[in-house]
């Protein structure tokens, strides 16, 4: 049953529908962009196949096949303990990677709505409303939905051309140059767990690197690697599909997403992944990926 209240700008949540008890599995991102000039290449793990592979070590014993839609509820119970907690920022970040694993989760885009009107991002807030309002056809969420977009325009226009109204989201904003040093240290940290097998410390080091540089391609590339590690092939999946967004014409999160998706079963999407790496001119392919894609490719024909 949905349970819903009404929306008190700046104060708390809005409409709360009910989640997966399921618990969380890392923390959310946080800060801006990577400098042009300063990007270093990402490791690419491989997913387990054959038994010609690796042998798994100790933390990698229990496959954790989850779905994305689970990973969705994971993070989205994350953002409802940050909201309760008036941990907004964070609550944002928590349910923005709800959104990235499962771009049509109502609940996922209705809260992230919720946790940005709170900090003030009006415009971006009415975006995940209405977005949720097109994916749903709950008459009672639609009429929450408005209700809180109506309210939202009143505070925008109070606002003007602040920031926040105008739609950016929170962490876009020029990041300090400690705070940009910092995250790349975070992220070469976690390279160099990779390049150990210490996959659990790696995907908490790159997580932190996030939080202070959110939109680090290169970082989302390698804890999607450090995920393929742990066999969390969704949770990689979802990390790799966000690179993907942020530089579509990037050739290493095709390679990665083809191997979380068929560690999943899903070998057409994962065929078609390997293939674009095979046929990608990107300055971030490897020749021997190159050959390896089409020859897995041809497997899963």
């Amino acid at each position: 049953m949905v349970r819903t209240r009404r929306f008190q700008l700046g104060v708390s949540a809005v409409v709360w529908l009910g989640t997966l008890a399921v618990p969380a599995w890392a923390l959310g991102p946080s800060a801006q962009p990577p400098a042009p000039e300063a990007k270093p290449a990402a490791p690419i793990a491989r997913a387990p196949g054959p038994a010609t592979d690796t042998a798994p070590g100790p933390l990698e014993s229990q496959p954790q096949r989850t779905s994305q839609a689970v990973l969705a509820a994971m993070r989205i119970r994350d953002g409802d303990a940050l909201m309760r907690e008036r941990r907004y920022r964070e609550a944002a970040f928590a349910f923005l990677d709800a959104e990235h694993a499962a771009p049509a989760h109502v609940e996922a885009r209705f809260k992230l709505g919720n946790s940005l009107a709170v900090l003030g991002y009006y415009a971006r807030a009415i975006e995940e409303w209405e977005a949720a309002s097109r994916l749903t056809q709950d008459a009672a969420i639609r009429q929450s939905a408005q209700d809180n977009i109506t309210r939202a325009r009143v505070k925008q226009g109070e606002l003007g051309a602040s920031p926040q109204a105008v739609g950016q989201m929170p962490g876009s904003g020029p990041v300090a140059d400690t705070t940009r040093a910092q995250a790349r240290r975070a992220y070469e940290q976690g390279v160099q767990h990779i390049s150990q097998r210490a996959y659990a410390p790696a995907l908490q080091t790159l997580s932190q690197a996030l939080q202070q540089e959110p939109l680090l391609t290169v970082a989302y590339i390698a804890r999607g690697s450090a995920n393929i590690g742990l066999r969390r092939y969704a949770e990689a999946a979802a990390d790799y599909q966000f690179a993907l967004k942020l530089e579509p014409d990037a050739a290493s999160p095709l390679y990665g997403l083809a191997e979380a998706y068929r560690a999943l079963g899903r070998n057409l999407e994962a065929r078609d992944l390997y293939e674009r790496y095979a046929r990608s001119t990107a300055a971030d392919v490897r020749p021997e990926l190159k050959e390896e894609s089409r020859q897995k490719a041809e497997r899963l024909r």
